[in-house]
């Protein structure tokens, strides 16, 4: 296969979502660390936009997660990651969408409230970069966690007495679900490492409130029988 190339941010869950493809898929791939800021004009020049993960193969440049597995996809279809019909697709899809542009970015709006809110002075830099980049306010903040409460709240019924979201075997839903839903809530050290520090910021209290552990042991379940090996910095 080509030489692929991806541009990544180890805690960023939608970083996790395209490595977990490669993984799951057995496709080998070489990683590139984005450095937040420093290295944002550099991937506007090459990508024309500023968000990360972006696929290299062979100077083609893709970004977007989506885009990424779908290319995936396309060339590596065994072990599938998507289901054969139709109707059962376009389940998978709706998943997709709520999570990579619904709780992720509403996630994130959290995350930004807790490093402009942190003692350290580098976490409020980082708060001070997110915010701008994200639009962030304090109304913005309360209304994601209002909408994040319903999207969980959804995530629970929906995982009411099964295995999987859509049929009865893993797909893009419960990868994409399960790496997203670190915006809220990361995995346990011993299947994702995250530092002390990232992990408080990415950990907001509405995830914790037991109503909601169902889905988080849901997901740690799909890690330890779905990921392949406990991602490394």
């Amino acid at each position: 296969m080509s030489t692929l190339r991806l541009i990544q941010i180890y805690q960023s869950p939608w970083s996790e979502r395209a490595r977990w493809g490669f993984e799951f898929k057995g496709v080998p791939y070489e990683k590139q660390d984005y450095q937040v800021g420093a290295g944002e004009e550099e991937l506007k020049k090459l990508t024309g936009q500023a968000q990360v993960p972006v696929l290299v193969v062979n100077g083609t440049v893709i970004p977007d997660s989506t885009a990424i597995l779908d290319w995936l996809e396309e060339h590596k279809p065994e072990p599938a990651l998507l289901p054969r019909s139709e109707k059962e697709r376009a389940e998978v899809m709706l998943w997709e969408e709520l999570m990579d542009w619904a709780l992720g970015p509403q996630g994130r709006l959290l995350i930004a409230g807790k490093l402009l809110r942190a003692q350290n002075a580098q976490l409020q830099q980082a708060g001070q970069f997110f915010s701008q980049k994200y639009q962030y306010s304090a109304y913005a903040e309360e209304h994601a966690k209002v909408t994040i409460r319903r999207i969980l709240t959804i995530l629970r019924n929906a995982l009411a007495r099964r295995e999987y979201l859509v049929g009865d075997t893993f797909t893009r839903a419960d990868l994409t679900t399960a790496a997203i839903l670190a915006i809220v809530n990361p995995p346990p050290d011993d299947i994702f490492l995250f530092p002390a520090p990232l992990r408080a910021a990415f950990t907001d209290p509405l995830a914790l409130d037991p109503v909601f552990a169902a889905i988080f042991a849901w997901r740690d379940q799909m890690y330890r029988k779905h990921r392949g090996g406990s991602p490394k910095p």
